[in-house]
């Protein structure tokens, strides 16, 4: 379909920006961390050190983690997704709020939070429920895409291995909603990483499943 490989190669541009916002975020966390390494190692006082903590870099793992599984979503729907003014509208949208999501992930200018928990819990739900939104709006798209025939057909080819990979990628959407809702940062720390850790298995057992085009 090369109309819907003309919108592929826009879903990868932006998309590709989208991630940039949040590898960005990372890039400034390690350069704070080098900062403080080089100060200490001086001997000098850093008295505007930023604490970083786990929960804020956990958070944009799991925000760049669910862009790949997304793009791998989005890459199935290829030979039944119509190329409409619809379908690019939708598709434009639901990038331009991942985009939304990453640039909030971490704040753009470190030293006006001190401790990157506080940016945490006032972004956390807008960036959790930003991907609970995302999730939900592409397993709609497969319900309205994807016929059943073709459903039956996947349900046929379906390994053991594929299933109970399946079984790890939606153990996480719970855990999604509960994070969404949870006020205790060790909680969140579990949950997010319980998140990474299913989707992570997930990946493991499809490594070798290959998307047929």
């Amino acid at each position: 379909m090369e109309g819907f490989n003309f919108l592929l190669e826009a879903f990868i541009l932006l998309m590709g920006l989208a991630m940039a916002q949040v590898l960005g975020g990372f890039a400034r966390v390690l350069k704070l961390r080098t900062r403080r390494r080089a100060r200490n190692l001086r001997g000098i006082d850093d008295t505007n050190a930023v604490r970083i903590g786990l929960l804020t870099p956990l958070l944009g793992l799991f925000v760049i983690v669910d862009q790949s599984t997304f793009f791998l979503h989005m890459f199935s729907f290829r030979e039944v997704m119509p190329f409409n003014g619809g379908t690019v509208m939708g598709i434009l949208l639901t990038i331009g709020w991942y985009y939304l999501i990453a640039a909030m992930t971490f704040p753009d200018e470190p030293g006006l939070w001190p401790d990157f928990d506080e940016w945490f819990w006032q972004q956390k739900r807008f960036v959790v429920g930003g991907v609970i939104g995302v999730n939900v709006l592409s397993t709609a798209a497969q319900f309205a895409f994807i016929t059943s025939e073709q459903n039956a057909k996947a349900i046929e080819s379906m390994t053991p291995l594929t299933g109970v990979a399946q079984l790890f990628a939606f153990a996480a959407l719970p855990m999604m909603i509960w994070l969404f809702f949870s006020k205790s940062a060790r909680v969140c720390q579990f949950l997010l990483i319980g998140i990474l850790l299913c989707t992570g298995i997930f990946g493991a057992l499809t490594f070798t499943t290959q998307q047929p085009g």
